[in-house]
């Protein structure tokens, strides 16, 4: 059976066990004896044509909640095309590294911008300090940021360090300027 797959380029599940490559799998078969096989092919080698970026200069974005999330069953971009490694926060900044019909590829970094819903969750801040960054204390200790929430200056510090970089959907951003 591995035979007739020998070609093929993107993952393989056997049985719900994940290999990267048909010849893993290959391995695998061979030194288990498997009555019943399920096998399940993803092709993570898509053909997408790679454009350079017709903006230049640092931006500024906020997306929707699902670009933090990692990967699910109903949803797997980032598994796919992030390595399953979410944005750490809704609003960053930073450049456009190359486009695609679709996708974006940035690299970017925290910033502090004054607001009443939280950068990351989105939920309403109700503390005037909180405000005055943008993130809600439950999400600074999700990000590992210590800073005592009233440190201002310190949280903005902290938030300026987190860096992400990756493949964002077109229609996931909501927001967009120049900086």
């Amino acid at each position: 059976m591995i035979t007739l797959l020998r070609n093929w380029k993107g993952s393989i599940d056997i049985n719900d066990k994940h290999f990267d490559t048909v010849a893993q799998a290959a391995g695998f078969i061979a030194t288990e004896s498997l009555d019943d096989v399920t096998i399940k092919l993803s092709s993570n080698h898509v053909n997408v044509p790679v454009e350079q970026p017709a903006k230049s200069g640092e931006q500024r974005i906020l997306v929707k909640s699902y670009m933090t999330r990692k990967s699910s069953d109903d949803f797997d971009f980032m598994k796919k095309w992030n390595n399953d490694i979410p944005m750490p926060i809704r609003r960053m900044q930073g450049t456009v590294e190359k486009t695609t019909r679709g996708m974006v590829y940035m690299k970017l970094h925290g910033f502090a911008k004054k607001t009443i819903v939280c950068q990351c969750c989105g939920k309403e801040l109700t503390n005037p300090v909180s405000r005055a960054y943008g993130v809600g204390p439950i999400c600074l200790g999700k990000m590992g940021i210590t800073e005592e929430i009233d440190n201002v200056a310190g949280i903005t510090e902290a938030l300026e360090k987190i860096t992400w970089e990756g493949w964002i959907i077109k229609s996931a951003i909501l927001e967009e300027e120049e900086v």
